[in-house]
């Protein structure tokens, strides 16, 4: 009996020796793979304490000006927050500014956006809403407000000049290099025309549309391309700008303008400046100042698919040099 008993527990000795055995021969033990969530920062988001807004010199700078401040202070009591509104001194300023984060918010001509996305200075916002222009110069009121516009070749009344092709040899104003309307658009028409945009006409950068309508009326073009009708803003000093500056054809449609803001400001206050815009615009006061400045009439929120357009144009022009 002990000696079956002693064998008994031989057995179990054995078995727990195998079972431990059995334990520390086995691999390295693995981690369940942990089913929580990759922990990531949250991004950082440019938030100003004051927003700094600017706008681009498409008509005269004195004008702007005196527009800027009660823009600002509408801006700042429907945002609630410090506010300054300034006037670039071109096109490529703003652009600049926006790209090195000195301006948060840019009043873009529709090419000078496309330009500054391209450099990943803008996100558009806003498009702005005007009233179509007749021919003859009158807003048509009665129809509803377009998110597009077209550029007009004007020409001095003792010029000759009866359509594109008689620009040839001839001196045309425009307001900038980078202008959709003074430039981009025109380009493009004298090249549809059987012209060369570099070496078939002399360009002159007048600053300004109004500034290239003048040029015309004091004699030093023979022609502009302006936004239409960009006489309208001249003729309260100058009543008889449309007998010495005709009109003769438009270009295509273009997209309209932008309000553009810089990538990675914060979601919250773009919404927040896009409600501004809008509100403002539907508010005598504020429909009077964003018209002085630029004949906005109101603001839809655009996207950035809305000016492929401008970039199909732009590319055409890569191999044409001016300025």
């Amino acid at each position: 009996m002990k000696k079956v008993l002693s064998l008994f527990v031989f057995a179990l000795l054995m078995l727990g020796v195998v079972a431990c055995g059995g334990t520390t021969t086995a691999g390295p033990t693995t981690a369940a793979p942990s089913t929580a969530a990759p922990t990531t920062a949250a991004p950082t988001y440019i938030n100003p304490e004051t927003l700094k807004i600017q706008l681009i010199p498409s008509k005269d700078i004195a004008l702007l000006d005196a527009q800027r401040g009660p823009l600002q202070d509408l801006l700042s009591e429907e945002l609630g927050m410090d506010v300054l509104v300034t006037v670039a001194t071109d096109y490529n300023a703003l652009i600049e500014a926006m790209k090195s984060k000195q301006v948060h918010v840019g009043l873009l001509a529709t090419a000078s956006y496309v330009l500054a996305k391209e450099e990943g200075a803008a996100e558009v916002i806003l498009k702005s809403l005007r009233y179509d222009v007749g021919d003859d110069g009158s807003l048509l009121t009665d129809q509803p407000l377009v998110d597009g516009y077209k550029s007009q070749l004007v020409v001095s009344s003792t010029s000759g000049i009866t359509d594109v092709a008689g620009l040839e040899g001839k001196t045309i104003a425009i307001a900038s290099f980078t202008s959709t309307s003074g430039f981009v658009w025109p380009a493009n028409l004298l090249a549809d025309n059987g012209l060369d945009p570099m070496t078939d006409v002399t360009w002159i950068n007048a600053g300004s549309h109004d500034g290239a309508i003048l040029a015309v009326y004091n004699g030093e073009a023979d022609a502009a391309f302006t936004y239409k009708d960009a006489r309208n803003v001249v003729i309260g000093d100058y009543p008889d700008v449309r007998d010495k500056v005709i009109f003769i054809t438009n270009t295509e449609f273009i997209p309209n303008d932008t309000i553009s803001v810089i990538p990675g400001l914060d979601p919250d206050l773009v919404e927040r400046i896009k409600d501004a815009f809008i509100a403002i615009s539907q508010t005598e006061e504020g429909h009077d100042i964003i018209f002085n400045v630029y004949s906005h009439e109101g603001y839809a929120e655009a996207v950035d698919s809305d000016y492929d357009i401008v970039r199909t144009y732009l590319a055409r022009q890569e191999e044409w040099t001016f300025g």
